[in-house]
């Protein structure tokens, strides 16, 4: 994990791999940190996986959303079925509803891949309890990326500074906004871009380089 790092704004950009006769961005990513939050794309994220093990499971759906001028775009919405190698397991189908059958007419790897990498590029990436996301999302592009994928993100859990852990549905509550019992990749991607509204509210007219930027 890195924080703020200088070797980014060396490397990493317009990186392109050839894939069946098209440019594929790898990662051109041109996040400028010291651009104002309020003038800052950021794309607010969600994963579901075949399970909990990060070695060994994977991400079936991705669900995202653009928030710009500090106001959810809700006409950018992004959400796709990934086909996975393995089936998911049975404990994560009771949380997120995700079946084998639903998967039958979801997306190849490659294509959500770069899918996914035209919707969010030039855009910070923001997530609750990031690090799993980030995980999946790496394994996702690893092998049609032709450098390793590294974007800058932001962990609401960080906005927020608590000294002890806190659930996205508590987070909701606390700021009277609406939640979901359904856990959907984009549901959750929603509720956690309003909590990200709340939180960056304050931060508005500072830089990107003053919020506490990774890079994992």
């Amino acid at each position: 994990m890195f924080y703020y790092p200088d070797f980014l704004n060396r490397c990493i950009r317009h990186a392109y791999k050839n894939i069946h006769g098209e440019k594929f961005y790898a990662c051109n990513w041109d996040v400028d940190i010291k651009a104002k939050i309020k003038d800052t794309t950021f794309v607010v994220c969600d994963t579901e996986t075949t399970g909990l093990d990060l070695k060994k499971d994977e991400p079936i759906a991705i669900g995202a959303l653009k928030v710009k001028d500090l106001c959810i775009d809700l006409s950018q919405s992004f959400y796709r079925l990934i086909k996975p190698q393995t089936p998911p397991k049975r404990s994560s189908i009771e949380v997120h509803g995700i079946t084998p059958s639903d998967l039958d007419i979801a997306k190849e790897r490659e294509e959500v891949s770069k899918e996914f990498l035209e919707f969010s590029r030039g855009s910070l990436l923001v997530g609750y309890f990031f690090y799993i996301d980030l995980v999946m999302l790496k394994k996702l592009l690893k092998s049609f990326c032709s450098v390793p994928f590294v974007p800058y993100s932001l962990d609401v859990l960080d906005l927020y500074k608590s000294e002890k852990h806190i659930s996205l549905d508590e987070m909701l509550s606390l700021f009277d906004l609406p939640s979901s019992s359904h856990h959907s990749a984009l549901e959750d991607a929603y509720m956690t871009a309003l909590v990200f509204l709340k939180l960056i509210k304050p931060y508005e007219n500072r830089r990107l380089k003053d919020l506490p930027i990774k890079v994992w």
